[in-house]
């Protein structure tokens, strides 16, 4: 199978975000240049002549409206978010729908943790062979890697056969994910989450409804729709923010948080930036197996 485009173009943003000299940056990422395709190897270099980077970042805004403030912000907030879990005391971070995420790498708070990367086996062999060429330091030879199809595979199972505990709490990372699946699978997965040890948290992205089905309009939403078409990955699903509590305690998980970008971006990145413009609707939300913690 062919490299996500769009989980390429992503990952160009965290190696952007990992090369950033003018703040500090919002996460280091050191494995991301590994993923990408020689063009955005090249667009890589480029950013990193000083003079160069500022209209590089321009073309891409302007070619996908918020996509590298979105996908910086959510790194970094969803970072935050398994550390916070991780000195809560859970052991075992789940990464569903892995792609290029090498959190299980590049983030010390998880040297404890065991650590689940779900995703399918093409993808996880050519990670595998870019995580190795990266010789980057810090690479962890326990991941345990879960070969599943979300739309046909039994994902309990699955990590039950890998080792992972139901009765141990969980953090569990889904980003990225949600919009390209139908809603059976987003269902199943949702499923089997809710049945993890009380106390587990999941953490994931979704877009808003409204820009699958055209009753809400957004800022850049139609190109971003048309580009992912263009590139034959088309969003399929996405939820209505209004619903999502309701709609996460069908799977016995609470809601905590549920931020769109523009909220995410603001939390990380200078009032007033250029790095502030950009859609909205996608969003990320953490939930609870069991209920709501207070913070």
């Amino acid at each position: 199978m062919a490299a996500s485009r769009t989980a390429q173009y992503v990952a160009l943003y965290r190696a952007l975000e990992d090369s950033e000299t003018r703040r500090p940056p919002l996460f280091r990422d050191p494995f991301a240049a590994g993923f990408l395709s020689p063009g955005l190897s090249l667009a890589l270099r480029v950013a990193r002549i000083p003079l160069c980077r500022g209209p590089l970042e321009r073309y891409a805004d302007w070619r996908a409206p918020g996509a590298r403030s979105s996908a910086i912000g959510r790194t970094r907030f969803i970072d935050d978010v398994v550390r916070r879990e991780v000195g809560r005391g859970a052991r075992q971070l789940v990464l569903l729908g892995a792609g290029y995420d090498c959190r299980a790498h590049r983030m010390a708070e998880l040297e404890g943790a065991r650590v689940f990367e779900v995703d399918r086996p093409d993808t996880q062999s050519a990670k595998r062979a870019r995580i190795a060429a990266a010789a980057q330091p810090g690479v962890r030879g326990d991941v345990r890697y879960v070969a599943v199809d979300f739309a046909t595979d039994d994902l309990s199972a699955r990590l039950l056969e890998a080792g992972w505990r139901a009765d141990d709490p969980s953090v569990f990372v889904w980003e990225g994910v949600t919009n390209y699946l139908e809603a059976d699978a987003v269902a199943g997965v949702l499923a089997m989450v809710g049945r993890a040890a009380p106390g587990s948290a999941l953490v994931f992205t979704f877009i808003h409804r409204g820009v699958i089905d055209g009753t809400v309009e957004f800022d850049g939403a139609a190109k971003l729709v048309w580009n992912t078409r263009r590139l034959g990955e088309p969003w399929r699903f996405g939820l209505d923010p209004a619903e999502l509590a309701d709609y996460l305690a069908r799977f016995g998980l609470g809601l905590e948080q549920d931020l769109g970008a523009d909220e995410y971006r603001r939390l990380y990145l200078a009032a007033g930036a250029r790095d502030l413009r950009g859609y909205a609707f996608y969003r990320v939300a953490v939930a609870r197996v069991g209920g709501v913690e207070s913070h």
